[in-house]
């Protein structure tokens, strides 16, 4: 129970920890561009986050069981349970990302074993570890928390200074708003329906009836304050740093493999099924990781700003206004409205804008 109490908080400050490096990388030390970053998590992340788990009240199931629910009282077009799926291929990539750079910082110091063998083999630690859930990804918190004191002691702290913004950067804020806090990605509704489904029906009716601001605000100042953890520290420069950051990559990717397969077993609600569905999962991720590291950015950028707008349309235009205000139970109307407008309006256009900016960098 206490794990499944802190799994949010768990996703809110793992991912930051583990990817923020791959598309902050060229923006250390840039003072506009983390204060871009604080706006897209603002009008960005916080309503996704808001969505996501206003769909989990109201469905009390996972995000591949519960849209088909919510899609017929909704009375829409069975297109928009494509969300589920769509997330379960964004997270594929992140962990085939994870297993491909932490590859990278393994395979000079085994140079003897081939790129493919070591990856194949580390995907089978990844499968073994993921048998520990949560305690994987609290082990990846542990490794990276550590990589980051090294790191200090080691290398300090960036110099701060002010660069021109521009469109490409204000692409770069929203990906850090989305994938790399978990944003839209369906972890939040996931973590937050097994809290629901792992306690008595009692409890779990209180829970549905519970404001989703006692949930989301929590998690949104642990996104925040891992996302400034990040930000004041440079990438890893020492090779004790870097084995300790592989290391955590490789423990999260074993957390967020553990994430998937309970996903994918629910579908189909076959218990049985669970080993075959973390086989199959755990080799599409090995399949992935084997594609350049710099594609699977680009890959995982295109799939984040999709499925922001996608939940952002459903949940603001296709979901009946009285289904969401009784699941998101804000303690005022005001807020309900103002949540409202930014779902439906700000947040698209904001990933729309983001994404001009993504091909116009693309272009450079």
């Amino acid at each position: 129970m206490p794990f499944n109490r802190l799994q949010p908080i768990l996703i809110a400050s793992l991912l930051p920890l583990l990817v923020f490096t791959w598309f902050s990388r060229d923006y250390i030390g840039q003072i506009d561009f983390w204060l871009l970053w604080l706006v897209a998590m603002t009008l960005v992340g916080l309503p996704l986050v808001f969505a996501e788990i206003g769909l989990a009240h109201r469905s009390g199931k996972s995000p591949l069981v519960g849209l088909p629910m919510l899609t017929r009282e909704a009375d829409v077009s069975t297109v928009w349970r494509g969300f589920g799926w769509l997330t379960i291929v964004l997270l594929l990539a992140v962990v085939g990302h994870l297993l491909a750079s932490s590859g990278e910082i393994i395979h000079p110091l085994v140079s003897n074993i081939a790129l493919p063998a070591l990856l194949a083999i580390m995907a089978l630690l990844v499968i073994g570890l993921s048998f520990i859930k949560h305690l994987a990804g609290w082990l990846a918190v542990g490794f990276a928390v550590a990589a980051l004191v090294v790191n200090v002691v080691q290398g300090g702290l960036v110099a701060w200074q002010v660069t021109a913004t521009s469109l490409t950067e204000w692409a770069g804020a929203v990906v850090l708003a989305l994938v790399c806090v978990g944003a839209g990605t369906g972890l939040y509704w996931h973590a937050r329906t097994h809290q629901m489904l792992t306690t008595n029906s009692t409890a779990a009716a209180d829970d549905a009836r519970e404001s989703a601001s006692r949930y989301v605000l929590p998690v949104w100042s642990f996104q925040l304050l891992a996302g400034a953890l990040i930000a004041m520290t440079l990438s890893p420069n020492s090779a004790m740093a870097a084995v300790l950051n592989a290391l955590a990559m490789l423990a999260g990717a074993a957390y967020l493999l553990h994430i998937l397969t309970h996903q994918v077993s629910l579908r189909w609600q076959q218990q049985q099924f669970n080993f075959l569905a973390l086989v199959v999962l755990a080799v599409l991720s090995l399949a992935l990781a084997m594609v350049p590291t710099a594609w699977l950015n680009q890959l995982i950028i295109a799939i984040s700003l999709v499925t922001a707008v996608w939940l952002a349309v459903f949940a603001g235009w296709q979901m009946k206004i009285s289904h969401l205000r009784k699941s998101l139970n804000f303690s005022s109307e005001g807020l309900y409205n103002l949540w409202r407008i930014a779902v439906r309006i700000i947040v698209p256009l904001a990933v729309v804008l983001a994404m001009v900016g993504w091909v116009l960098g693309l272009a450079k």
